[in-house]
């Protein structure tokens, strides 16, 4: 056995090798870190959540100075109505007796488009967001976040997922969304894009962004661009590691402050059509989403109306 140093705080990975002889195996350290290792890494997480704070904050002043011509530029964009016949939705066993309540995308730090309970709450008041797909195949891996590539012969999907097949419930719909902002269309993001354009850095922002080692921040200047950060993969790595919103959820934001109901948007999973109802959104609404079909007498949350959205 190796004599560690004296007086220093070594922390080791140990991964065993096929080499061996009977009553011996031989070990080697996979990665050892000292406490003066310990601290530098401590302090990049430091300069690393410093600077998304930052960041964050800085904007977010920007956006506060423009509000009311962001929430008019979305405004100006021509609402749809989305017919939602044949539609689905995803949802664990334990709570398909609330089948339409959007309940579990506060959980958490939420959805794409809505803020979840675990995003400081003070600063971020979270709100609930229904999430629905256009087929069952995106419903699936939207639900189960398996990408469009993700298949394997002779498996099945929730196999690749590692989920158990009995888990879950998938629910066909039916009803109509009005009021929808329309995402599959770029040119709807033209007169937003054209005001954040002429978003600055501060010099504070630049100083922490130098500090944390990382390349130079580029702001979102056109459509384009604006719809591959709302979109991206990683939406979640925000309010994960540190704690403030990731744009689709800041532009989530704004369309419920806008007055629209849902968004409309193309699924990184398949391509496919999904809709974030907002439910609040639906008090004075005559949008309707219904369990298609025959059901259980119990089920609570069977529709989704005005009467109703405001209870969760």
């Amino acid at each position: 056995m190796r004599r560690r140093p004296p007086n220093r705080t070594h922390w080791s990975a140990r991964i065993q090798i096929g080499r061996s002889r009977p009553g011996f195996t031989e070990l080697y350290d996979l990665e050892a870190l000292s406490s003066a290792s310990i601290q530098q890494w401590q302090a990049h997480g430091k300069a690393q959540s410093e600077y998304h704070y930052r960041l964050y904050f800085d904007l977010d002043t920007q956006r506060a100075a423009n509000r009311t011509d962001l929430c008019q530029a979305l405004r100006d964009s021509e609402p749809v109505s989305v017919d939602v016949h044949g539609w689905w939705r995803l949802v664990d066993f334990k709570y398909c007796v609330h089948a339409l309540s959007p309940a579990g995308s506060l959980q958490w730090v939420g959805g794409r488009f809505n803020y979840g309970n675990e995003i400081d709450p003070t600063r971020f008041p979270p709100f609930p967001a229904l999430y629905i797909a256009e087929d069952f195949a995106t419903a699936f891996r939207e639900r189960f976040g398996l990408a469009a590539d993700d298949n394997s012969s002779g498996l099945e999907a929730h196999e690749l997922v590692l989920a158990d097949a009995g888990s879950w419930t998938s629910l066909r719909l039916t009803g109509l969304v009005n009021n929808v902002f329309d995402l599959t269309r770029l040119a709807n993001l033209k007169g937003f894009s054209r005001i954040i354009s002429k978003f600055t850095i501060s010099s504070a922002v630049r100083e922490a962004e130098a500090k944390a080692m990382r390349s130079p921040t580029r702001l979102v200047r056109k459509p384009r661009e604006l719809l591959d950060s709302l979109m991206g993969e990683d939406w979640r790595a925000l309010p994960v590691h540190f704690d403030v919103p990731s744009n689709p959820q800041v532009f989530g934001g704004l369309l419920v402050e806008a007055g629209f109901e849902g968004v409309i948007y193309r699924s990184t999973k398949s391509g496919k059509r999904c809709l974030a109802v907002f439910t609040r959104q639906l008090v004075n609404s005559d949008s309707k989403i219904t369990l298609y079909g025959d059901r259980p007498a119990d089920i609570a949350f069977a529709e989704l109306t005005a009467s109703n959205c405001l209870e969760v």
